[in-house]
């Protein structure tokens, strides 16, 4: 009986396959069936692949994954699923409803005055880097990683909610860890099938651990809400110019349209891609500036080109002038994109340059396949900065470092302005030394290195 249930079953599976895909998109054959091929997600191919029982379309072609990023606006269900307790609705996983609602009320702060407002914040938070960084100038190699994360953490939550934590380091490190476990765990469980049903999750000690780590970033949360509405003077912002004020004060003010649910969402939102990402992206900058010591100097001497022997902080006025630091970010986010991919669901059928996507499937975009992808040139393994002095032969759809389309990154500027001021700050104070070739990464939500982001420094 068991045996005939057996065969019933494969022959199902089999069907299904065939009956859904009949030459319209390649099938990967690798892997156990019924368990699917977890272990695939790299190249520059487009194919079909199995997590489990459910079928997910993989995509790194760049005219391909914008088609994707613009016509569909869901995120998949099995990254909500996975990232629920952590952010709940806010803005990156939010239900499309939510985001639209959301996104309105958030856009608004992140227009270019708010941001100028913010780099005096900017540069204050670059020069306490700097002085951390001097305990170890002159020493052996070290992970610059956890310095910068701590430092984008404490300025992420000045600048989005207008609250100081500098005073708390401890707190902060473990806070730093916790969003650390979390993306681990997350990474985890989707590379495991079997943790994809709640059923056998929910017994694990890695849904133990996750909720450790929830509530030490909840934890965070809290205590920026609840500075933020202590401190928060109704008369004095009801006359302030609401161009100036940042996120959270928007939200709060939009209180009877949001939960106190949907303010923890969006600050939990918020403080992880605004510390994350933009610590990642300089972490893997400083690292591949101390593999190409000719690239450093050529940023080094736009800085003195600008700045001359000054130390004085940054302007708005400056930061147009950083045209090569800039292309060097835009490398770093090229070559090391922080987040690897993103997911969709196929809201209708969408025809691609080969292949048809199936309304109701998921897809995987592979932000990282399109940004290696062979549109680059035969040199795309490499860091060339000088690749982005004329932009008119790129295809415009390959740089996917925010996304494309309406969902894509709100803080993409914010994100340029602060790596831009944390980089004259440490190029100016210090010589980096590093092996960018030496780094093995680890695949997760976020990309990071299994042995961090080992550099050395020297004084200049």
């Amino acid at each position: 009986m068991w045996i005939l249930f057996f065969v019933i079953l494969c022959c199902l599976y089999l069907y299904t396959r065939v009956r859904l895909y009949p030459g319209k998109f390649p099938i990967y054959s690798g892997g156990i069936p019924l368990l699917g091929n977890v272990s695939l997600f790299s190249g520059d191919t487009e194919i079909l692949i199995y997590f489990g029982p459910i079928p997910f379309y993989i995509i790194t072609d760049p005219d391909d994954c914008n088609a994707v990023l613009t016509s569909c606006m869901h995120r998949a269900g099995i990254a909500k699923k996975f990232a629920k307790t952590f952010v709940g609705n806010g803005l990156i996983f939010g239900p499309v409803s939510v985001w639209k609602e959301h996104r309105k009320l958030i856009n608004p702060t992140f227009n270019q005055q708010v941001l100028d407002g913010f780099i005096e914040t900017f540069n204050s938070q670059s020069r306490r880097l700097v002085l951390e960084l001097q305990e170890y100038a002159g020493k052996d190699s070290f992970n610059q990683h956890v310095c910068l994360e701590k430092n984008a953490l404490e300025t992420v939550c000045l600048t989005t909610a207008g609250v100081d934590l500098t005073d708390q380091n401890e707190f902060n490190h473990k806070c730093v860890m916790a969003f650390r476990g979390v993306l681990d765990t997350i990474a985890k469980r989707g590379m495991n099938p079997l943790l994809h049903f709640d059923c056998f999750y929910n017994i694990s000690n890695m849904k133990k651990e996750e909720l450790h780590h929830v509530k030490i970033t909840h934890e965070l949360t809290n205590i920026v809400l609840r500075r933020k509405i202590k401190s928060q003077d109704k008369e004095q912002n009801e006359k302030s110019d609401t161009k100036f004020k940042p996120f959270l004060d928007r939200l709060l003010e939009s209180s009877d349209k949001l939960s106190t649910q949907d303010l923890r969402d969006e600050v939990n939102t918020m403080i992880l891609a605004g510390f994350e990402t933009t610590s990642g992206t300089l972490s893997y900058c400083l690292l591949l500036l101390g593999t190409h010591n000719n690239i450093q100097e050529k940023c080094y001497q736009e800085i003195n080109e600008v700045f001359g022997d000054s130390d004085r902080d940054v302007t708005k006025d400056d930061l147009p002038r950083l045209k090569y630091i800039e292309m060097v970010l835009k490398e770093t986010m090229r070559l090391c994109p922080v987040v690897p991919y993103t997911t969709r669901v196929i809201t209708e059928d969408l025809q691609l340059k080969n292949a048809v996507l199936r309304k109701g499937h998921l897809c995987f975009v592979g932000l990282y396949g399109a940004m290696h992808h062979p549109t680059w040139g035969p040199d795309v393994e490499q860091f060339v900065p000088e690749r982005w002095l004329d932009t008119s032969g790129l295809n415009p759809n390959a740089f996917a470092a925010f996304g494309h389309g309406r969902r894509n990154c709100v803080g993409k500027v914010y994100a340029m302005m602060t790596m831009k001021v944390t980089m004259v700050h440490i190029l100016r104070a210090y010589r980096v030394r590093g092996d960018y070739h030496k780094m093995r990464i680890k695949n997760l939500p976020i990309n990071k290195p299994v042995d961090g982001h080992q550099i050395t420094l020297f004084n200049r």
